[in-house]
């Protein structure tokens, strides 16, 4: 038994790390294209490069899990059906139920993985990134070059004679998103400031001119300041009970987490399905890998999409009950009647 239990499973395990080593850095080569597109806009530093992919690591890790332990459980059995290993196993004496449970575990563990990653450190790795991303484009956005035109602060265009590090000479910013008005400030010196996470531009001996359909108006001032971003700074990050509990009234939360746990749950909800599926005689049916592979892929991903849109847990409740039907039917009447 030991030496059946080791052999299954060692065709498993060589079976899920071919597919999901390949699949993992294909993932994760995605993602890196698209930290590349923001390190075009953004001067990022090699360590940061690096804090930036971590963030989307656990995104990666939900999306390659479900799929190569699908795929594995599928070439592992097929492999086995085809080279006529099972018909041997089964001459032995074992029954499919007892050769699927060597590899139940695995599925437990994997979906346990999931269910981890999805609920409770990708909330957190989410609300980091979007912190990341508004503190990097806040440092991009007060990057301001002398001489330059059609620089961006907020509404403004802004536009400076001279920098030294954060101070300003002959600044001119200019606001015009509202086309029956506009803002016209002219300053002899201005600074931005960063004061925990919170940038402003002051500016300093300067005037003014804003216009209405109505009138015009025109200031004279010593300082002023500008705020880039909310005085409140940017939000804390939420603990993972108080980032869930917003999914009791919107809508679009509970959706997105019904369908994390759903995936979470598929290595499970399919074990059964694919295993049966899998476990065929080689002289009727051969090379159905493939197929069995895109019709779980379907399986898992149609249902779970459906759960994000509708965000009705009476649905999710409805999938899981379907599916352990089925699994308790593949198993019963496909597997065990006929081996």
């Amino acid at each position: 038994m030991d030496k059946t239990r080791k052999f299954i499973t060692g065709n498993f395990v060589r079976n899920y790390l071919l597919i999901f080593l390949p699949f993992f850095l294909i993932v994760s080569l995605v993602f890196i294209v698209r930290i590349s597109v923001l390190s075009s806009k953004i001067a990022l530093s090699g360590w940061e490069l690096v804090e930036l992919y971590s963030f989307f690591l656990p995104e990666i890790i939900f999306f390659t899990i479900p799929l190569s332990f699908i795929a594995a459980i599928v070439n592992t059995f097929t492999k086995l059906s085809e080279d006529n290993e099972l018909t041997a196993i089964f001459a032995l004496g074992f029954r499919p139920s007892r050769i699927l449970s060597f590899l139940l575990p695995s599925a437990i563990l994997f979906s346990a993985i999931l269910v981890v990653v999805s609920i409770m450190i990708y909330p957190h790795m989410k609300q980091k990134l979007s912190q990341f991303k508004q503190k990097k484009l806040a440092e991009a956005t007060l990057n301001i070059e002398p001489k330059k035109l059609s620089q961006s602060f907020g509404n403004f265009h802004i536009y400076v004679d001279e920098k030294t590090n954060n101070n300003y000479k002959g600044v001119v910013l200019f606001n015009n998103s509202n086309k029956k008005s506009y803002q016209l400030l002219i300053a002899d010196r201005g600074k931005v400031e960063n004061n925990d996470s919170i940038f402003t531009l002051k500016l300093y001996d300067g005037t003014g001119e804003s216009s209405s359909p109505e009138k015009i108006e025109e200031l004279r001032y010593k300082a002023m300041n500008i705020y880039q971003y909310s005085t409140k700074g940017y939000k804390k990050i939420k603990s993972v009970s108080k980032y869930w509990k917003e999914a009791r009234y919107k809508k679009g939360k509970r959706g997105r987490l019904l369908y994390l746990l759903f995936v979470s749950f598929s290595p499970l909800l399919v074990f059964g399905i694919a295993s049966a599926l899998s476990i065929y005689n080689p002289r009727y049916q051969k090379n159905l890998g493939f197929f069995i592979i895109f019709l779980m892929a379907i399986l898992v991903y149609i249902p779970a999409a459906i759960l994000q849109k509708s965000g009705n847990i009476y649905i999710f409740a409805g999938f899981i009950i379907l599916f352990i039907a089925m699994n308790i039917y593949m198993l019963k009447y496909k597997l065990s009647s006929r081996y």
